[in-house]
Order: C-alpha cells, then structure tokens, then sequence
C-alpha cells in the first residue's frame, strides 16, 4: 500500500524535484503519482570458506569474494517484502553489500533505518554504499510528486549450515523382537514391517512422532513384510497366495489369489508390479487382475534375491516414471529398468536389461542383503559389509562411492539383512535385524524450506 508522506519527509523528496523544475519551459514534465520497486540485487560479497588442511585432520578457513549478482530476489507486492528464496551459501558475510535497486516511474529510494526512538531514519540510498543485511532493512520508494510512498522490508537470506552436510541420528524403538525387516512409505505414515516368529509385524510413523506399533487385526504371514508396498497412502502385501489392501497397516483386506506371483515389487500411481517364476505382471486396479509385462531379454536374467524396485517420477515428462529393478542372481547384481508413459497415446515400453558391457566399469558390485532406495535424484545402495554407500544418477547404469554418505559408526561392519527406506521429508532411515535401533538422517539441503516463487496478485 502507498502510504501519504508526512510534511516533515517532504523536504527530501522536493529536493530532488527541483532540478526537473528548473527544465526548458519548452518541455513537458509528467509526474507519476504511484511507485514501487521493481528489481532487487546484490553485488559481490565477502564468503569465509572452511577446508581441511594438508594434514587431513586440522580445519582451516579462508576468505574470499563471490559474486551473487545471479542469486534472485523476488518481490511480494502485497505484504511489501523483497528477499531471495535460494539462500546464498554458508559463510557469507551480509553486513557489507552493494545493492542495486530499480524503482516505478523514476521513484526515488530511502533507506529507512534503526532508530532507538522508534521514529522513522532516512538516508538516501546509493547503489555505491554499502548497506548491512545481516537483519532485515526497510526499503521506501517514494513516487515523483513526493506526496506518497511503498515501505519494502528487505529480507537477505544467508544458509546457517553447508547444504552437504549429513549424520545419523539413533532412536531405540524397540525392535529386537524383528528379524528381517522392510520401510514402506505411505504420504505421511512411514512404516516398518518385520517378520517375528511365523507372522508379519509392524510400527509406524506418523507425522514425525515416535515409532508404535501396529495393532494386526489381521494374521499376515511371515514372508508378507518383503511383499508390502504403497501406493499413495493405500498399502498392499501378499500373504499365503493372496492379494491383501489396508489403509492403516492393522486390517487388511483380501483383493484376490494370486498364486502365479511370487513376490510384490513396487507401485506407481496407476500401476503395481509383480515378479512371477516367468517374468513381470503389472496391474491397473489395484491388484484384482494382472497382465504380463514385456521384456527385451530372457526372464532367465531377473533377480531371485534382496530384490528393489524404485520408481522414480521423470523430471521431464509428466506422467512418466523411470522404474529400476535390481537384485542378485547367481551370485551378481542383475538390473532392469523400465520408462512407464501414462499419457494418452503412450506406447507400452519392455523391461531393458543392463547386459555385461565391458566398457562399463563402473556397475554396483555383488553386495548380500543389497539394499536400494532413490534419495537426492540419485539411487542410494548399501550391503555386504557395509563399508559403502553406492550411488547412481542413472537409474542404476553406473555406480560410484559417494564420500559425502556413511553409514552410522556403530552400524558395524558385519553382513546381515537389514532395512533401507526414505520417507515423505527425505529423512533416510537404517536398521538391522535383530537391532531394536533405527538410525535416520538427511541431507541438509533437502530441509530447506521451498519458499514461494510465483506471485498471482
């Protein structure tokens, strides 16, 4: 809103009218009476880096410039706010910054500052002065016949953390009474199904609160934790040859018998995948019918074990999803991959099998109890000793040890089955058979808020 300038303020305002006063007579001179700021930047600032000597174990910092002329600022026209929703890097210093600053119709530029009396403080504003960001700055721009004004408060956000940094976090809840276990995402529920004795258990998650368990009013056999998976919110398992839903994990209801599957993949929103003894099946409503699915190479190449499916929406194309298949067979990993097209006039795609290529030579090794999950726009592995975290950025065509991943310290080095999921806020989370432990930990850029980009009114 363009507020009504006090008498007092108007002295500034007709001093810089008076050289257009002064103008030849012969010209006309139009005055605007709104205003408003219409472009914000900042010029190069001072960052301190943090590196680690040469000895590998001292830290040492350094200062230096970046420029963050690219970094841009949006401005909230409606509650008056200017500020850059991709924060500049950790390190940088606020405190001295050169700003560019464009106005509506010529409007002039004040800073209004601090002032222990609470009244205003105006200081003209110069793109060559340096102003202090490190709090937030009043901004006025008042319009050409200084009889009105907008106040903008400039908000300059600097990341307090590096967006790289990760460690895990452990929580005991109480799970040495589970085996083999499985994380299922479900929107806001996440879940973790275990085997205990002849039948399937589980706990959930819920919103960020602690881990309970789940009442079964429903007997799922032992083998029915491997099978469960989501879709949306809705879960779906098999047990003893049948097709179960639930929406809560505890009461499960029965959808079909299925005896040609043998174990449950994976879904996508229109879609549940299915391994059988001769290939893949897919079903388009929700698992009460099942269709064959193509495949470019011998079902004798699909995994018989530690079996991950990931389905990974394309950053491309909507309603297209890239899945990944990986497990072991004979002793290797084995991986297929699949691009799901759901739009109308779509072509079915076949499973692709990643044959030997021995040009490749960076493929996921043999791992036991290989586990796989996608994380950060990457697919994430881990097993075997557990002396690496894997990842790919290609849906599983070329692997790499990624240093910025490792596993908790007291996670141990020895094999053992053990459970690998993401939930729906990016929290990765880890835990072995037979631990009552579960260990979560994200990576710290993927808990930066997403702030509001696009502005409608």
């Amino acid at each position: 809103m363009i507020k009504n300038i006090p008498s007092l303020l108007l002295t500034i305002v007709s001093a810089l009218l008076l050289t257009s006063c002064l103008s030849s007579n012969d010209e006309e001179v139009v005055y605007y009476e709104d205003t408003a700021v219409t472009a914000f930047s900042l010029g190069t600032l001072k960052i301190t880096y943090h590196t680690t000597a040469s000895d590998g174990v001292t830290d040492s910092t350094y200062t230096s410039t970046l420029d963050c002329s690219s970094y841009k600022f949006y401005i909230d026209q409606l509650s008056q706010t200017i500020y850059n929703p991709d924060s500049l890097p950790v390190g940088i210093d606020p405190s001295a910054a050169l700003a560019t600053v464009t106005t509506k119709n010529s409007g002039t530029a004040v800073l209004n500052l601090y002032s222990k009396s609470g009244a205003d403080s105006l200081a003209y504003y110069s793109s060559n002065d340096s102003i202090d960001f490190t709090n937030p700055v009043r901004l006025r721009v008042y319009n050409m016949m200084g009889t009105a004004y907008r106040e903008y408060t400039v908000h300059v956000n600097v990341h307090k953390e590096s967006g790289d940094e990760f460690s895990w976090k452990a929580t005991d809840a109480g799970l040495s009474t589970l085996t083999s276990r499985r994380f299922v995402n479900a929107g806001s529920t996440f879940y973790l199904f275990g085997q205990s004795g002849d039948n399937t258990v589980g706990y959930c998650r819920k919103d960020g609160a602690a881990w309970s368990a789940l009442t079964m009013a429903t007997t799922l056999d032992a083998d029915a934790y491997k099978n469960v998976i989501a879709q949306g919110t809705t879960l779906y398992t098999l047990s003893d040859n049948h097709i179960l839903t639930s929406a809560d994990g505890q009461t499960w209801t029965n959808v079909a018998e299925v005896p040609a599957i043998k174990q449950l993949l994976g879904a996508t929103d229109q879609r549940l995948y299915a391994l059988t003894d001769n290939g893949i099946m897919q079903s388009t409503d929700q698992g009460a019918t099942w269709t064959s699915d193509s495949l470019d190479d011998e079902a004798t190449n699909l995994p018989t074990g530690d079996i991950n499916f990931i389905a990974q929406p394309s950053r491309i194309n909507s309603d297209t999803y890239n899945l990944t298949l990986i497990g072991s067979r004979n002793g290797k990993t084995v991986v297929w991959s699949k691009v799901e097209e759901d739009a109308k006039l779509s072509q079915t795609q076949p499973w692709a099998f990643y044959s030997s290529d021995e040009y490749n030579r960076k493929t996921l090794p043999a791992l036991s109890n290989l586990q796989v999950v996608a994380y950060d726009n990457q697919l994430f592995a881990t097993g075997g000793n557990f002396s690496h975290i894997y990842t790919s950025p290609d849906q599983g065509l070329t692997w790499s040890t990624d240093d910025t991943y490792t596993l908790p310290d007291d996670f141990g080095l020895s094999a053992a089955s053990f459970a690998f999921g993401v939930d729906s806020s990016n929290i990765l989370y880890i835990s072995k058979a037979g631990s009552s432990t579960i260990w979560s930990g994200r990576l710290a850029r993927l808990a930066w808020a997403n702030n509001q980009k696009v502005f409608t009114k």
